[in-house]
């Protein structure tokens, strides 16, 4: 796990940065300078946005105000295209990237960008197999925690009907689920990885526990129970 480099901040961890701030590095992302590496601008959003999110996420109203959607949209898609090797990717920069995606799904048209971006899921699904692949308790945590953002909005005024179809993608594939699972039982047996086991315990308790399983799909909660009993001999 790496830590937040306060050097790249523009401003005191207490406090949140001002909107401009997050915009500027909202477009760093998109359009990163020639004098600056794609992972040396992913560092800089990280350090600089709230890990709940950004927090001038929602287009303001006037004639020059700027589409905060399109802007999130756009860092999006600028962090899957140049995501560099992921088999080659070393820890931290595949770690840093996941807090981006995390940042940037907490907003509501990030979260919605799962099923509206092309290719968003499809690129999103092979990435996380990737990074668990890689048995990294930083990367597992972060990947996870990703994950979680997508099954539950972490934003205000969300849509009912968009956490579902997110639910129903995510728990779509069995093999999938068995994967995110897989860390939980090592770690039990171990006693380590206490943030992994946490991020596992919350993804699944936001398909099987009320209330936040009104949104899951018939189907998929008994498949996420009957995988979740196959771990009772640990």
């Amino acid at each position: 796990m790496t830590r937040t480099n306060r050097g790249q901040r523009l401003g005191p961890l207490h406090l949140p940065v001002e909107e401009e701030v997050e915009s500027q590095y909202l477009k760093y992302l998109v359009n990163t300078p020639p004098s600056v590496q794609f992972h040396e601008a992913v560092e800089k959003f990280n350090s600089n946005v709230a890990y709940s999110g950004l927090k001038h996420a929602v287009s303001s109203e006037g004639i020059f105000s700027e589409n905060k959607e399109k802007l999130i949209n756009g860092s999006l898609t600028a962090l899957l295209m140049k995501e560099g090797d992921q088999n080659s990717l070393p820890n931290d920069r595949l770690e840093e990237q996941f807090h981006a995606l995390r940042r940037l799904v907490a907003s509501k048209a990030g979260y919605e960008a799962f099923t509206s971006l092309t290719n968003f899921r499809e690129i999103v699904g092979k990435k996380v197999v990737r990074a668990l692949r890689r048995k990294d308790d930083g990367i597992s945590h972060a990947c996870v925690d990703f994950l979680c953002a997508l099954m539950q909005p972490m934003h205000d005024n969300y849509d009912l009907r968009q956490e579902q179809m997110n639910k129903s993608s995510l728990l779509s594939s069995k093999p999938f689920l068995e994967m995110v699972l897989e860390p939980l039982k090592t770690h039990v047996q171990l006693g380590t990885g206490a943030l992994v086991v946490s991020s596992i315990l919350d993804f699944f308790t936001f398909a099987v526990c009320p209330p936040y399983s009104e949104t899951t799909e018939a189907e998929k909660f008994d498949m996420v129970l009957e995988l979740i009993s196959g771990l009772s001999p640990l």
